[in-house]
């Protein structure tokens, strides 16, 4: 049986997510990987690991989200934070 191949628009996990919108994040802001690994203090491979769904360290993933101009916030999976509001409400419109 052959393996289905993932859908890169497609994410199905947390860190595929969060790693989808590290990448989409420095590309809107036009920066190469370089860039962003001068300014979060890190190393460039740090970056494409951190975009590839890979491990990185919690201090360079804090780095990382900082240098973005962003921080790094836990909370639990059904809340909902203001941005979803829209959504969340759809159907009462």
């Amino acid at each position: 049986m052959k393996a289905r191949k993932r859908s890169q628009q497609d994410p199905i996990t947390n860190v595929e997510r969060l790693a989808k919108t590290l990448r989409s994040t420095r590309r809107e802001r036009k920066m190469s990987q370089q860039v962003l690994a001068d300014r979060a203090g890190v190393a460039r491979r740090t970056i494409t690991n951190a975009e590839g769904a890979e491990n990185i360290g919690v201090r360079e993933l804090c780095r990382i989200v900082n240098a973005l101009g962003y921080e790094l916030v836990i909370r639990p999976m059904d809340t909902v934070v203001f941005e979803e509001l829209s959504t969340v409400f759809k159907d009462d419109e």
